[in-house]
């Protein structure tokens, strides 16, 4: 056997061990979930890793060998049937009536999945072994597989995790410092006492529904699949290892966190160009006084849009002298020649043609990221959940503006139209904050498969656990300390007191002693 063969095996054999089985859970009915670490799944499978994917956003990449996907896209369904969607987008619904809508369709979508025969097969079959959990940092119910399979888990976010999945990393939630993203706060950094106030109940009455209330019932929901001896979800959320956020400081607020949630938010869902369909080339290079690419992301459909809101785009486009991509679900009437509107777009190769000069969005995180890595100005239009904040933090940084979809005018959406495209500075600031988005230490997507692997390498991270996660709210908050504090400067203030009250007596009494009437002497004759 040549030398050149043996070092080959042995190398092969090496490779081989330290492969690994993982097993990745993202059951969320939402594209923009998914598309941030499929990237993650392709290249933890070229690397050789057994990688299985539970997704609604399969991949069907056949030339990937190790990449195995099970396709809960039925899940769709289920939330179509629930009008989540509708009910986020509704501008009378509270967050109570919103999450009352979401758990009907969460819930139906895990019996669904949960009893379907794939995933039974995962639960009940005792050869199946995984090494790891990769799961979405959205509700807690998919960490049960880390239980089943004890194994290690690393929880992944494509934006800023809900709030009590930094509690089970040990990081500060704060309502000032990081108040939540879905909350639609103009200027987390300058508060106002109403803002303040909103933030402070929120998170209150979040936790408090989060954990009395939507965890005991989801532990009752996985212990009919996984069996009674589970665990509770909350301890076992609490055993994370690292959590991988697809957030910037450039898009969401500064958070300190600990050494085990680390950033990803470096555009690692950018995907290397592509050639434009012919149609879509011809337009773009056509517009040579500037291109708007119109897009409400895969969410907002042609029925979430008023009569207004319709007539106010139809018509502003019309009215502007520029060409326009528009991504719509359906057909709009009365559509300008200036105007071509289709179904998809392939938006990142979109944005890297030089005529494109605005993007119409409304508010998507990765949207937004897409479009400042290619240094485009933006107008946001948000309809629900973080679009808020994200275009709130868009303006406030300097490269776009804001429109109130229940106010949209054809007169506002022109003017603004015009002061984006006509200012340089949106456009000055947009590319500033490109190279800023570029400039990485290391690209997302080797931090990403760095720490997978470092997980994988150790059996877990135990050693970057937060005490915090660990110490109940009385010790964490220092409760006993401040009470015995408090107690101490009672005592102090109670003896304070007596001991003036004691100076003042005998101060009144020497007093009287010194300078009091005294009785006359009586004369004896």
């Amino acid at each position: 056997m040549s030398p050149i063969i043996l070092v080959t095996l042995v190398l092969f054999q090496v490779y081989q061990l330290e492969a690994a089985r993982i097993l990745g859970v993202i059951p969320s009915a939402v594209r923009s979930h998914h598309i941030p670490f499929q990237p993650l799944w392709r290249e933890l499978a070229l690397r050789g890793h057994e990688v299985t994917v539970i997704t609604t956003e399969p991949l069907n990449n056949s030339s990937l060998e190790n990449l195995k996907e099970l396709d809960i896209s039925y899940c769709y369904e289920i939330y179509k049937k629930h009008k989540v969607v509708e009910a986020m987008a509704s501008e009378n619904n509270s967050y109570y009536d919103i999450a009352a809508v979401f758990k009907k369709a969460f819930v139906e979508c895990h019996e669904y999945l949960l009893s379907s025969p794939g995933i039974q097969e995962l639960i009940h079959n005792k050869d199946i072994k995984f090494d790891l959990l990769i799961a979405e940092a959205q509700l807690p119910t998919m960490f049960a597989f880390a239980w089943r399979f004890k194994c290690p888990s690393i929880a992944i976010a494509s934006l800023e995790p809900a709030l009590q999945f930094h509690d089970s990393l040990g990081n500060l939630v704060h309502p000032l410092i990081s108040p939540d993203p879905n909350l639609n706060i103009e200027d987390d950094l300058n508060m106002s006492f109403m803002d303040r106030a909103k933030s402070f109940f929120y998170i209150l009455l979040y936790k408090h529904l989060v954990y009395n209330k939507a965890y005991p019932s989801y532990d009752v929901l996985m212990k009919k699949y996984f069996g009674e001896e589970l665990p509770t979800l909350k301890s076992i959320q609490d055993d994370i290892s690292i959590m991988l956020v697809g957030s910037n400081p450039l898009f969401n607020s500064m958070r300190p966190t600990n050494l085990n949630t680390i950033s990803v938010g470096g555009g690692m869902h950018a995907q290397p160009y592509k050639k434009l369909p012919a149609d879509l080339q011809t337009f773009l290079d056509e517009g040579e006084e500037g291109v708007i690419y119109f897009s409400l992301g895969s969410n907002i459909n042609l029925n979430l849009l008023t009569d207004n809101f319709k007539k106010a785009i139809v018509e502003a486009f019309a009215e502007v002298p520029y060409k326009v991509l528009l991504k719509m679900d359906g057909q709009l009437n009365n559509v300008s020649k200036n105007v071509l509107v289709r179904k998809w777009m392939p938006q990142q190769d979109i944005f890297r043609h030089k005529n494109i000069k605005l993007f119409i969005t409304q508010g998507g995180l990765q949207s937004l990221q897409e479009s400042v890595l290619n240094g485009i100005p933006l107008i946001g239009i948000p309809f629900f959940g973080d679009q808020f904040t994200n275009v709130n933090k868009m303006v406030k940084k300097g490269y776009g503006l804001k429109i109130d979809r229940s106010t949209i005018t054809k007169n506002a959406l022109v003017t603004a139209i015009k002061e984006v495209i006509q200012k340089p500075k949106y456009t000055e600031t947009a590319q500033m904050m490109g190279k800023i988005f570029r400039d990485e230490e290391i690209p997302s997507l080797q931090r990403a498969v760095y720490w997978t692997e470092y997980v994988i390498r150790h059996k877990g991270a135990k050693h970057l656990r937060s005490p915090t996660v660990d110490m109940p709210a009385w010790k964490y908050y220092m409760l006993d300390v401040v009470g015995f504090l408090a107690f101490i400067s009672l005592l102090i203030i109670v003896l304070i007191y007596l001991l003036i009250k004691v100076f003042i007596r005998l101060v009144i009494y020497i007093f009287a002693r010194l300078f009091g009437k005294r009785k006359p002497k009586i004369k004896k004759n």
